[in-house]
Parts: C-alpha cells; structure tokens; sequence
C-alpha cells in the first residue's frame, strides 16, 4: 500500500523556529508589516538584497574595530606618559662638585627627555622616594616610573676621568613598571623607553666632556637601568586567557540565551495548559534557573582550561575567579536574553557578535587604549573592560585600586539589563497564554 509522501516529511517550520518566529511586540496585522508584505510581492528578494548588503557592512565594521584597532600602535607610542622620580642628593657640601654642577643634580638633567621631543613619551619629572616611585605605578598613573638614587650625582662624578679611582663605580636607576596592567603594551614601552635612555646618556657624556668626561669603560657601560616589575606575568598564555575567557563567557551567554528561548519544551508545558496554576512564573523561574545553570558549568569548563595547561599565577584563590566569572555571566545573559526578545534571529545575530567583537578590541586586553585610537576608549562604556581590569587583579593582583569600580559598573549592567529581560520574557509569555485561550475558547 502507498504512503502519502505528505505523511513521511517533516514541516520545516516544525523544525526550524526562523519562519514563525517574530518578536512578541510584532503585529501581523499593522500597517507597516502589510505594507512590507505588498511589497514583497512584487520584489520577493527584497529581504535576500538587504542582507547581502548588510552582512558585508557588519564584516567591514568587524574587520575596522579588529584589525584596525591594533593596526599600528608604534604611533601612539609618543603619547604614553612616564615619571621620573628623582630623590638625587646632588654633591652635598663639596665646592668643587657645586661649582661644576652649578648646584643642580645630575638627576635633574633627565627633565631634557622632554626636551629633546623623544617620540618615546612625555617623561614627568617630580621629587620624592622610591614608595613614591611604587604608588605611581600601582596607580596606573603612569606606564613607567623612574626611580633616581639619592647618590645619583656622586656616583655618576666618580665615573669621571679627573677623579684619582681607577675602577668603573656601577651607577643604577630603578626602573619600576607593572607588565600585568597590559602585557603587549608594556613591551612596547619598554623599548621606547630603552631607546630615550641611551640618548639620554649621550647628551649627559657631552656635557661633561669640558671636565675631561667619563672613563672609556662607563661610556660602554653606561648606566644600569634595574627593572622592578610589580606585577609579572606567569606565562604568555596566562595573560592571553586574562581577557579571552571573557570571548568564551560571552559565546556562551549568546549560545545560552538562543537555546533556551527557541528550545524550551516546559514553556509549552505550562504555559499552553489552562490546569497548570501560574503558568508564566513557573516558566520564568525554571528558564531563569536553567539559564543560570548552563552558565555556572561553561564558568567551570572557561575556569579550568588555564590550569589544565600549565603553571597559573593566582593573587587571589579560585573561588574568587569561579564567582566572578559567574557575576559576569549574568550580565552577559541579562544582554543576549534582552536581545533575543526584541530582535529576529538573524538581526539578534549580527548585533550581538558586532556587540562582542568590539567589546573584545577595546577591553584593553590585546592592546591597551593609551596605544589605540580615540574612537576605542568607547570600551570603558562595556562590561567587559571592567571585566578584564578585575582578572588581572586575581590573576597577578595588578590594579587593585580598580576593584570597588569595575564591580559596580559590571553590576549596574546587570541590574539594568537582567530584570528587563525577565520583564520581555513576561511580556511575550503573556502574549502566549492570551493566544492559547483565544484560541481554545
């Protein structure tokens, strides 16, 4: 006997949600939606022709925010701001010493950095001690922090070829500087600046040449720049994952937030079952708990890949890594959720990987903001700038005089943003329900 071949196939609108699929403020019946339908008659590809225009313009803006934002950072070099802390003694109450100097510190011969217009930065000079040094890196005030000795100047005179001594006297300037802040960023800087160090040498070797200048083995030596990194970096990959995890947390929120609004067998449970008492709350709590749930497991899967693959830096404990990437999680979801309601699939798509993507560039994790330019200081509207900021504290515990404002501003996201989603969840849900019932009375 013959199968109807109507029976054996499977209806596309059964399987995929995209046909039927209209957000809950939508009305068939509008003006503007008949309006579009008439038209659609007579240019059926009309849809077809806007993508092909639109998915192209969203891949050039992806393309701008991503390799653009990074393109040439050696540019905005020359922009990076530096301090010199000079607590240089000078020659105290030796005449000959104050006659030569004419009573400045050879530390105070730094200030010419500037001067001399090095495309390394601006180079601020100021007085105080070496914790004063420390406090204006901890602060991310300024990229680099010069520390001058007090015994600067003395030091730098015994390296004279009219002094009696024949040794070379090792003459040091700390140089202190934070590598967590931004891994990329520092390493720039660093050259830049070991490149204004040398010229700086120069110019001090000839001002002194009128006093017979400095001993053959000190112009080969030179002087002795100590780092004092305040915060280093485990590995390479450590700080690669400071801010991709946040990538993975935020494809998981838009993977989570699509699944459960398409995929949701109890919705239909409750919701189209006039003996199930409040029907919408039981829904929203159990997708709510649902969502939250898929997140915590992808929060431990993004958590544990780091310490899968080797030697992991912690300033904090893990605890504290696992909450906060479940705290972030939630803003995400309050986000995508948000989205999904009020857009159709397809627009929910484009916007809302054009949303991650820039906030990806403009986190401040490939490159720091200082180095890009202006339009990518946009990331410190985004979550994921403040995100990025935190890691680095629990990973190296760079940038602890962050942590009060980079909570505050994540949590404002999801105060904002996750209670909204509940409320459109409520919303189209309602819709729903007084669907089922005019359809069953």
């Amino acid at each position: 006997m013959a199968t109807d071949p109507s029976h054996e196939m499977i209806s596309y609108d059964k399987v995929d949600p995209l046909p039927t699929e209209n957000p809950f403020y939508f009305n068939e019946n509008s003006k503007l939606n008949k309006f579009i339908k008439e038209k659609e008659k007579k240019f059926p590809c009309i849809h077809m022709g806007i993508f092909l225009c639109v998915i192209p313009i969203l891949s050039f803006l992806m393309g701008v925010f991503y390799i653009g934002g990074i393109w040439n950072p050696i540019k905005k070099i020359p922009d990076a701001k530096y301090i010199i802390v000079n607590d240089d003694a000078g020659c105290g109450a030796i005449p000959q010493c104050q006659q030569l100097l004419n009573g400045a510190t050879m530390g105070s011969f730094y200030s010419e950095l500037n001067a001399n217009g090095h495309p390394a930065g601006t180079f601020e000079i100021t007085t105080g001690s070496r914790e004063d040094a420390v406090e204006k890196i901890e602060k991310h005030e300024y990229w680099i922090s010069l520390y001058i000795p007090k015994d600067f100047t003395m030091k730098m005179l015994l390296n004279l070829n009219l002094m009696n001594n024949t040794d070379v006297t090792p003459v040091e300037v700390d140089e202190i500087y934070d590598e967590a802040r931004s891994y990329t960023t520092v390493q720039f800087l660093k050259k830049a600046v070991e490149k204004a160090q040398t010229a700086f040498f120069q110019g001090v070797a000839k001002k002194v040449e009128a006093y017979g200048s400095f001993k053959p083995k000190f112009l080969i030596t030179g002087i002795e720049y100590k780092e004092d990194n305040l915060h280093p970096v485990t590995g390479f990959g450590q700080n690669f994952s400071s801010f991709i995890s946040f990538i993975l947390l935020w494809i998981g929120t838009i993977a989570t937030a699509l699944i459960t609004h398409f995929v949701f067998p109890l919705e239909n449970h409750w919701v189209e079952n006039s003996n199930v008492q409040h029907p919408i709350a039981k829904t929203i709590g159990a997708k709510t708990l649902t969502n939250g749930i898929i997140m915590f497991i992808i929060c431990i899967i993004v958590s544990i890949i780091p310490l899968c693959c080797g030697e992991v830096g912690m300033h904090k404990n893990y605890g504290a890594l696992l909450f906060f990437f479940f705290f972030f999680s939630l803003c995400g979801l309050g986000i995508n959720n948000c989205m999904v309601h009020l857009f159709h699939f397809i627009n929910f798509y484009l916007i809302a990987v054009t949303f991650m993507i820039l906030q990806l560039i403009s986190c401040g994790g490939l490159l720091h903001r200082d180095l890009q330019y202006g339009f990518f200081k946009i990331g410190k509207a985004f979550p994921m700038f403040y995100a990025v900021r935190e890691l680095k504290y629990i990973y190296f515990g760079s940038g602890k005089h962050t942590e009060t404002i980079n909570v505050i501003v994540i949590l404002l996201w999801t105060i904002v943003f996750l209670p909204l989603s509940l409320v459109l969840y409520y919303f189209e849900l309602r819709k729903k329900r007084a669907s089922f019932h005019k359809n069953n009375s």
